[in-house]
Parts: C-alpha cells; structure tokens; sequence
C-alpha cells in the first residue's frame, strides 16, 4: 500500500496539471500521461522501500524525486495563475507529447488476423517499386525520418538539461504496446 503523502502528492499534481492546461481535455490527457510514468516509478520505489526500509540508495532517490516534484508542481501551479512563460512552457510540453505520441505510435506492427489464409495479400511482402520517382520519394522520405529523429533527440537533449539543472521533472513519453525493432 502507499503511503498517503505519495497519493495525496498525486492527486494534488493531478488537479494542478488539469488547472495549468485551462481543463481542456485533451491537454490534461497529455499532460497526465507525460507525468504517470514518473509517478508509476516512485510507487514502485516506495513499494521496494516497504519491503527493504534500510536501503539508502532508494531513499536518496526518493528525497530527489520530491524535490523534483515540488519544483514541478511550483511550475504547474505558476502556469495555472498566469498565462506567462510557465504556461508557454506545459502548452507545449502537451503539445510535443501528442506529437511524438503519434510519431511513435504510427511505427506500430501489423497485428495477425487469424481469420485470414496464412497466403493472405495482406501477409505478402510487398515488391519494392525501382522507378526513379519512386526511389527518389523513398530517398526524400528516409532524410525527413533521419531529420526528425536527430530534432526530437536534440529536443530530448535540451530538456534532460533543463530537468537537471533546475532540478524538475518534464515528464516522459512512454507508448504501451510493441513498436518495430530496426
């Protein structure tokens, strides 16, 4: 069982995120997800803390994820009372969430229909097209993939330096399911 600090932590972010995003529903879908893994790992800690109350490398953990939470919390809570830079800034960390949601997610496997023959058309591996137009869409598609994927680790880079140096969490994205392997 957690301890009521930790639920009452999260139910105060809960009501603070809805309030930074103006309760549209969607951002506060965003917001809440970008946020739900780091508090899903905090249980898991304070859970292992439970069972193991010695183990002083969990409890240094714990003492910096709240700090970090306050200072993340103080940012929610600045944006919900002003429309000024705090606000900017969790408007478009819900907005970059859905993005990169929907990039990540669009790279999902096809899922077995076992109603169909196993000679289905939709099982065949498609005959790659060697026209030049093809090949050169094919070409223009790889370098926008290869120029996302280098702007979002950028992206990814410059937060980690922000979370580390103000000491604060900005969330993480995390899809459920079974992405391709390249």
């Amino acid at each position: 069982m957690l301890p009521p600090s930790f639920t009452s932590l999260y139910r105060l972010f809960l009501r603070t995120s809805s309030a930074s995003v103006l309760h549209q529903s969607l951002a506060v879908k965003n917001i809440r997800s970008l946020w739900r893994p780091i508090f899903a790992d905090a249980a898991h800690v304070f859970k292992k803390l439970q069972a193991n109350p010695s183990d002083q490398a969990l409890q240094n953990w714990l003492t910096d994820w709240e700090t970090r939470m306050d200072r993340t919390l103080s940012i929610l809570y600045a944006s919900a009372t002003s429309r000024g830079l705090p606000h900017q800034l969790t408007r478009n960390l819900s907005q970059l969430f859905h993005a990169e949601y929907d990039r990540m997610s669009s790279r999902r496997c096809p899922v077995w229909n076992s109603q169909l023959p196993q000679n289905a058309r939709e099982y065949q591996i498609p005959v790659p097209d060697t026209t030049p137009k093809a090949l050169n869409k094919e070409e223009k598609a790889r370098q926008a993939k290869y120029l996302d994927e280098r702007a979002w680790n950028a992206l990814g880079f410059a937060v980690s330096m922000a979370e580390n140096r103000d000491r604060l969490s900005l969330g993480r994205v995390v899809v459920k399911g079974k992405l391709w392997q390249n």
